[in-house]
């Protein structure tokens, strides 16, 4: 905005003198809102809509700027946006119209967000707005076309001794848009509120000049925000604002008094301290202007109020709500302006005025055509009965499932009363207390039998939502330990808490949803911001603990079916193989399995648990069919290969290992040998195998048969352990010379009867029909 403003300046220089000719007057107020730091900042201007040309616009949006007063910084600009424009109400609208008057009062407003911390500062803040320039029609001014205005408001730091200074500034009643009669008594009420009730003291002051313009050039007040005087024409001061007997003067409670003897358009500031504690804290100044006008002598008749409804002499006492009527004596050729407490009430402009408002009333009579001085009646006062109002008090105004309201109404023996409910009586309800379980709206009415005033006041009660609430399972089914427990309500709700016991003891959880790791009695508590609501207890039943009985590692797929064993009995198994509590090896491979055993209670809760169990696969080991070797002879013996397997061989003796899948025997006699085969020990199984081990076979390579008894025959030594013993004798043609299939006796070397010839020859032996052949050669020598 202030950039905008030095645009305009510097296009329009021409123009400028008329920018803010049309505003009469104006004030800032900030006002606290009741949350922290938020203010309601708003600026009040006061516009002369006679006079305002067609640059007069009213800006959608301004910015009004807040200072520090010890080094004037500057805090923030602030947006105020346009709220309204009401036109204003004169007391004697023919002469204002015969003048050219007409005012109205453009408001702008907006919400301010100060953070104390940033506003502590204790030498305060201050806020302004800054616009040129006057209506140069100002009498009293020295050049006002060349002087704009600044609006100013001073608040204190928002920080006093560690906690937070609440404070909203004074706040301008709306003034009445008056013209003056030269040489007649003139007073205008001028009065400011506060809403914390601090001392307001009234002066009149020079009004600030802007910054913004000067006759040669720019000047941007930013910089340098000490904002100068205005400069009065000779013979005006701030004390001599409007000159007269007596001169313009405001009175400690805010009232303009003057008597002008100069015509002219008048301009003044009146600036309202703030005292808290004797203390100035803040400053709000308003700046105005009144016209001056010579008035016809001619004075209408003085008026006079009486009361007609109820009737009487002021001062008039009524009750509190009720309504007076009065009047002035009507006459077509006057008009009439009513006022209260010294301010023109809007549209009441008739002879008789209704009102339930006390206060000093006044009413102002004015030739309807003619303009001339007006004339006022003696304030006419309305009062109040001095009645005590009927008050109800209510400790909470939610009604909860298990507490009704009980409504409570101030008591006294001269007061009869009468509840109502949403408009309608309550028949024998008329004692100062009501206990109510319903909701809707109550209104009280007493009437005070000493003064006749009938009072009321009113109160909303409402029914908590929170009418029951129960604990269920999360997961439909019966209440279990171990499961989710949740709260339901009868409808969604939002700024619910909860609290959660077990067996009269409290649990950490305050969410909709416990688990209910243990079994008993549980209860939630739910409660919003006005009512509790307790659950019936819901008892959660323990879940059965099921076990299965150790199950042996099965011995391959053919091992025969197995019956299932688990406590508490009465469940039922799952997995692979199973079919009504038997497992059958020969429906599952070999490795790791899990059968499932679940069991429900009678309360309905279910418990399941598992048992890992083996099945084994080991090969059957096959050692051969026994058999008969030869002393000192080795055999090689095996088991059946295989990842995991593990080999067991007995005896150990003649073994060359005693672990391992194939072994070699060398056995020094008979043995049986056995092989257990296993996985890690577990289903073991076996095979064996005898080794008969005969005593060596000695086979002479000659023999003499001349009959000397020295080795005449062929004689095998140890040949009586070999019964069965096959031998064939070969010559060199390879005929068989000799043959026996148990050689017991042995050959004297005949064939046919007859000596064979010597020589050498061939044999072949085989001693048994499970042992190799032996092959040689045989010398036959005389």
């Amino acid at each position: 905005m202030k950039s905008a403003l030095l645009f305009l300046f510097l296009l329009c220089q021409s123009a400028q003198l008329a920018w803010a000719s049309h505003i009469a007057g104006g004030n800032v107020e900030l006002v606290a809102t009741g949350k922290p730091g938020q203010y309601r900042l708003s600026l009040n201007l006061y516009i002369d809509e006679a006079s305002k040309g067609p640059e007069a616009i009213i800006d959608p949006q301004i910015y009004l700027s807040i200072f520090r007063q010890r080094d004037n910084k500057l805090m923030g600009d602030f947006p105020l946006k346009f709220l309204r424009k009401i036109l204003l109400v004169y007391a004697n609208p023919a002469c204002a119209r015969s003048k050219g008057l007409e005012t109205s009062e453009v408001k702008y407003q907006g919400l301010v967000q100060l953070d104390a911390a940033q506003y502590a500062d204790q030498a305060g803040y201050y806020i302004v707005w800054e616009k040129c320039c006057r209506n140069k029609n100002v009498t009293n001014i020295d050049r006002p076309d060349q002087a704009g205005m600044i609006y100013y408001l001073a608040f204190p730091a928002l920080q006093r001794n560690g906690g937070a200074f609440r404070n909203s500034s004074p706040v301008f009643l709306t003034p009445n848009p008056e013209y003056i009669c030269r040489d007649k008594d003139f007073t205008l009420p001028f009065q400011a509120t506060d809403a914390d009730g601090d001392e307001l003291r009234y002066s009149l002051v020079t009004p600030y000049r802007d910054n913004i313009y000067t006759p040669f050039g720019f000047k941007n007040s930013y910089k340098d925000p000490d904002f100068p005087l205005l400069r009065w024409q000779s013979g005006y001061s701030a004390q001599q604002a409007i000159t007269g007997k007596p001169a313009l003067s405001i009175s400690p409670d805010g009232v303009l008094r003057v008597k002008p003897d100069k015509l002219g358009l008048f301009a003044f500031a009146v600036l309202c301290e703030e005292y808290r504690n004797g203390v100035k804290i803040g400053e709000v100044r308003r700046d105005h202007q009144i016209l001056v006008v010579d008035c016809s002598p001619q004075v209408p008749p003085k008026p006079t109020i009486t009361a007609v409804s109820p009737t009487g002499a002021s001062p008039v006492a009524i009750c509190v709500g009720s309504d007076i009527t009065l009047t002035s004596e009507n006459a077509a050729d006057f008009n009439y302006q009513w006022r209260r407490d010294g301010y023109n009430l809007p549209g009441e402009n008739k002879p008789t005025i209704r009102t339930t408002l006390a206060g000093d009333y006044t009413v102002i009579k004015s030739f309807a055509t003619v303009c001339t001085r007006d004339s006022v009646s003696e304030p006419f006062r309305v009062t109040y009965k001095p009645n005590d109002p009927a008050r109800i008090t209510a400790a909470d105004t939610v009604i909860c499932v298990d507490r009704p309201a009980t409504l409570q109404a101030n008591a006294r023996p001269d007061f009869r009363y009468q509840w109502y409910q949403d408009g309608k009586p309550l028949p024998g309800e008329t004692k100062d207390r009501l206990v109510s379980p319903r909701g809707g709206k109550y209104r009280l009415e007493i009437l005070n039998t000493t003064n006749g005033c009938l009072s009321a006041d009113s109160i909303n009660l409402v029914k908590s939502p929170l009418t029951s609430v129960s604990v269920v399972a999360a997961l439909a089914g019966p209440l279990c330990a171990g499961g989710q427990l949740t709260v339901r309500l009868p409808q969604s709700l939002t700024g619910i808490s909860y609290s959660w016991q077990l067996n009269g003891s409290p649990l950490s959880t305050t969410s909709v949803t416990t688990r209910a790791d243990k079994p008993g009695a549980y209860l939630v508590t739910v409660s919003d911001t006005a009512c509790s609501v307790k659950s019936a207890l819901a008892q959660v039943n323990a879940r059965p603990v099921p076990l299965i009985d150790s199950i042996s590692p099965i011995c391959g797929a053919s091992a025969p079916t197995l019956t299932l064993q688990a406590n508490p009995a009465g469940g039922v198994f799952s997995g692979t193989g199973i079919t009504g509590g038997r497992l059958n090896p020969g429906l599952i491979g070999a490795g790791r399995h899990t059968v499932m055993y679940s069991v429900t209670n009678t309360a309905g809760c279910r418990a399941d648990t598992t048992r890992t169990f083996t099945v084994v696969d080991v090969p059957q080991p096959d050692l051969g069919a026994d058999m008969t070797i030869v002393v000192g002879s080795r055999v090689n013996l095996g088991g059946p290969p295989g990842a995991g397997l593990t080999y067991a061989w007995t005896p150990l003796s003649g073994l060359t290992s005693a672990t391992a899948v194939s072994i070699t025997a060398q056995p020094a006699q008979t043995t049986t040998y056995k092989l257990t085969v296993s996985r890690n020990g577990v289903c073991p199984l076996t095979d064996e195998v005898v080794l008969t081990v005969l005593p060596g076979l000695f086979i002479p390579t000659a023999f003499s048969p001349n009959g000397d008894s020295l080795n005449d025959s062929w004689e095998f030594r140890g040949i009586e352990s070999f019964p069965g013993c096959a031998v064939r004798v070969f010559n060199r043609w390879g005929e068989v010379i000799f043959a026996s299939d148990d050689y017991q006796h042995p050959w004297d070397g005949r064939r046919d009867g007859q000596l064979i010839p010597s020589g050498v020859y061939h044999y072949v032996v085989k001693p048994t029909p499970y042992l190799a052949e032996e092959r040689g050669t045989l010398v036959v020598m005389y």
